[in-house]
C-alpha cells in the first residue's frame, strides 16, 4: 500500500510530493501525460512577490522582467501601474514545470507516466496505464489533476459552468513596450479580459478569455481588429482555467484537493502558481500532521486560511467587475483615475495579497472616494 498518492505532475502535486519527502514520506505520484508540462494551461505570468516568499529559483526560466501593468477600458481609457524593480516575471511555463521534476528526481521521487485515473473506491485507487488497467491501494490521495479534475469529479464535487473561463493565446511577434503587461477589459472578452504579456520588445503572449459558450477565437479576432494590433502569430495554443470561489472544503475523507483541481486560483486573472504552490506546501504539512501525530487530515482547511481569504477577494472582484457594462467600466476607470489609483497601486499594490491593499484605501484621504467599493470588497 502507498503511503500517499499523488494525481497529476504539474506544479502542484510536485510541490506537494517535494514537501512530503523532506519530511520523510515518500509518494506515489501518477500523470496522464507522457512527459511533465505539456500542454501548458498558463499564460506563464508570476509575480515577484509570490516567486520570493516561496523562494522560487526563476533564472533559468525567466524570459522576461515586468515592471508594471496598462489596463485598457472598453472605450480606451488607460490607468499605468509601474515600479522601479520588477513586479513580475514572464517564464517558460514548461521548463518550470521540469525544474520541479528535477528537484523531485534529486529527491529519489519518480512519476508514473501515461496512467490516467480511472476511479476511486475507499483506499483503492483504479488508473489506466497506457492500455492497461490496475489497482493500487493508499492511505492518502491528493488530487491535483488540474482544472478538469478527474478526482474532484470521482469525489462528487459540484463546481458550476459559469467558474471556467476559456482562454485563447498566441505567441507573436511584432513591436511591444517590454516593461508593461497590458489587460483589456470589455464585452469582446465576456467575463474575462483580454491581455498582452511581452517576452522581449519584439515577442509576446497574447491572449484572450471568454466565457464557456463563447467563442474564444473569435472574440480574439474581435479584440485584435478593434485594437488595431499588428503582429504575425508564431504559435497557437488554448486552456481553461479555473476562475471561480475557493471550494468550501478540500478534505473528503481520506482525499485532498489542492491547485488548480481545488480552485485555487485567482479569479481575477486566472493566474494559479503562487496560489497552488502555497497550498500545496500546506497540504503536504496536513498530511505529515496526520502521518506523524495523528492530527485530523480536515485540518488543511484551517492551514489555507490565509490563501482562501485572499482567494475570496478575488473572486469578490471577478464578480463586480462581471457585473458591470462598458459603460459602467468606463466610468469606473474615471473615478479611479480621479482617485489617484494608479500612485495607490504603485505604493500599496499586490497581485497576490489584494487584502493588503484594500483595507488601506480607507486609511488614506485622497482614496475615501473608493471607501464604498473597498468596504464591498472587505
Amino acid at each position: 500500500m502507498n503511503t500517499v498518492t499523488i494525481i497529476g505532475a504539474g506544479p502542484a502535486g510536485l510541490q506537494t510530493a517535494i514537501e512530503l519527502k523532506e519530511r520523510g514520506w515518500d509518494s506515489r505520484i501518477l500523470e496522464e501525460h507522457s512527459q511533465v508540462g505539456v500542454p501548458t494551461h498558463c499564460s506563464g505570468l508570476i509575480s515577484s512577490s509570490g516567486a520570493r516568499e516561496l523562494e522560487l529559483k526563476l533564472k533559468a526560466c525567466t524570459e522576461n522582467e515586468i515592471f508594471g501593468a496598462k489596463l485598457v477600458s472598453p472605450k480606451g481609457s488607460i490607468l499605468t501601474v509601474k515600479r522601479k524593480k520588477p513586479v513580475a516575471y514572464v517564464i517558460d511555463r514548461a521548463a518550470f514545470d521540469k525544474s520541479l521534476q528535477k528537484q523531485a528526481s534529486r529527491l529519489g521521487l519518480k512519476i508514473t507516466f501515461n496512467s490516467k485515473l480511472i476511479d476511486i473506491h475507499g483506499s483503492t485507487v483504479f488508473f489506466k496505464k497506457k492500455h492497461r488497467g490496475e489497482m493500487e491501494k493508499t492511505k492518502i490521495l491528493v488530487g491535483a489533476d488540474g482544472v478538469q479534475s478527474k478526482t474532484r469529479e470521482l469525489l462528487g464535487v459540484p463546481v458550476q459552468q459559469e467558474n471556467f473561463v476559456h482562454t485563447y493565446q498566441e505567441f507573436v511577434s511584432g513591436t511591444f513596450d517590454p516593461k508593461l503587461v497590458q489587460m483589456h477589459f470589455g464585452s469582446f472578452a465576456q467575463g474575462f479580459f483580454a491581455w498582452v504579456i511581452p517576452e522581449s520588445a519584439k515577442k509576446a503572449r497574447v491572449g484572450i478569455g471568454t466565457s464557456l459558450g463563447e467563442n474564444a477565437a473569435e472574440a480574439f479576432k474581435k479584440f485584435t481588429s478593434e485594437k488595431k494590433l499588428e503582429f504575425t502569430t508564431l504559435k497557437r495554443e488554448s486552456f481553461l482555467i479555473p476562475v471561480g470561489p475557493p471550494l468550501k472544503n478540500f478534505v473528503f475523507g481520506s482525499n485532498l484537493l489542492v491547485g488548480d483541481a481545488a480552485f485555487h486560483a485567482k479569479a481575477t486573472t486566472g493566474g494559479g502558481l503562487v496560489m497552488g504552490l502555497s497550498a500545496a506546501k500546506k497540504c503536504a504539512a496536513s498530511i505529515d500532521h496526520f502521518l506523524k501525530n495523528g492530527k485530523p487530515l480536515n485540518s488543511y482547511n484551517s492551514y489555507l486560511k490565509d490563501v482562501t481569504k485572499e482567494l475570496k477577494m478575488h473572486w469578490k472582484m471577478r464578480s463586480f467587475l462581471n457585473s458591470q457594462s462598458d459603460e459602467k467600466i468606463d466610468r469606473l476607470f474615471g473615478k479611479l483615475k480621479k482617485a489617484g489609483i494608479e500612485e495607490f497601486l504603485e505604493e500599496h499594490g499586490d497581485m497576490d495579497k489584494p487584502s493588503r491593499f484594500v483595507g488601506k484605501v480607507l486609511k488614506k484621504p485622497g482614496m475615501w472616494k473608493l471607501a464604498g467599493l473597498a468596504v464591498k470588497f472587505r
